[in-house]
């Protein structure tokens, strides 16, 4: 198979952005749908696997994470110097020069408050004159020089050599530039305001590390907008949520919106809302005659 015939994969390294979860996801997508909404975008496995299947959709994609959107549109507009910067950052990897890097918006670094510890180059609270001065120190680098930055800490996170497939890049940035795709820096809860019935939302809340025991704020904020979702006739599609705490139950399993659509057997589940789930029901009668 020549490189070009190879399904892309997600730009960076992503613990939800497998290949894997979007071709399981793909098995649960309808037939027809209008738009396709990702309000929590993080490897985007998903939305580029649709992106090659459905070329005549519209896709909307955001997230609150500055740096992951700013990424994505460098991506969609930039991606020669992305992929300049990227590789100077691999030519010169090593733990002094990734802590460099790490430092131009870590908090922690400086003395200050520490960071989100999921999200490299997350800048946390400034707690401290250090912190403010490193902050300032991201905020004025380039949208372009923040991208690379991104994608690198992503690929070399534990590792002694980045991963970067310069190829794979360039590909998810045909895809971006060659269909209608739209990336917003937003709060997930404003799609409310856009989308319609059957859109197609592929919800995946990042729970764990989100304080997400089953009363907290983060799944009832999530929980409500599932619902005015549903509510509203789009479908929702959902891969199972990492455990967010030692025993907890399964997030979605108290959902009344929420049912299993496709169950692996290994821990790969997906769910899916009533208004998906029942159009998925009514594919599986005609598929069984």
């Amino acid at each position: 198979m020549s490189p070009r015939s190879r399904p892309l994969h997600p730009p960076y390294l992503h613990p939800r952005g497998s290949r894997r979860l979007a071709d399981f996801a793909l098995e649960c997508v309808p037939e027809y749908f209008g738009e396709y909404y990702e309000p929590f975008l993080g490897g985007g496995a998903v939305a580029i696997a649709l992106m090659e299947r459905k070329p005549g959709t519209t896709f909307r994609l955001s997230s609150d994470h500055s740096e992951l959107v700013i990424t994505w549109q460098i991506l969609q507009s930039d991606v020669g110097r992305l992929v300049q910067l990227v590789a100077q950052h691999r030519d010169r990897h090593d733990h002094v020069h990734r802590a460099a890097v790490v430092a131009q918006a870590d908090p922690e670094s400086a003395g200050g408050s520490a960071g989100s510890a999921g999200s490299p180059g997350s800048p946390g609270s400034a707690g401290s004159a250090g912190s403010l001065a490193n902050l300032g120190a991201l905020a004025s680098l380039s949208p372009v020089e923040r991208a690379a930055r991104f994608v690198y800490l992503r690929g070399s996170a534990g590792r002694d050599t980045v991963a970067f497939d310069e190829a794979n890049l360039r590909g998810v940035s045909r895809l971006l530039m060659n269909r209608d795709v739209t990336i917003r820096e937003r709060h997930f809860y404003d799609i409310v305001a856009e989308v319609r019935e059957e859109d197609l939302v592929f919800f995946d809340p990042p729970f764990a590390g989100a304080g997400s025991g089953t009363g907290s704020e983060f799944v009832r904020e999530t929980r409500s907008l599932a619902d005015t979702l549903t509510a509203r006739g789009a479908y929702l599609l959902a891969p199972e949520p990492a455990a967010p705490e030692e025993g907890a139950p399964a997030v979605y399993a108290g959902w009344k919106t929420m049912a299993v659509a496709a169950d692996r057997g290994d821990g790969d589940r997906l769910w899916a809302n009533g208004t998906l789930d029942r159009v998925l029901r009514r594919a599986a009668r005609r598929r069984d005659g």
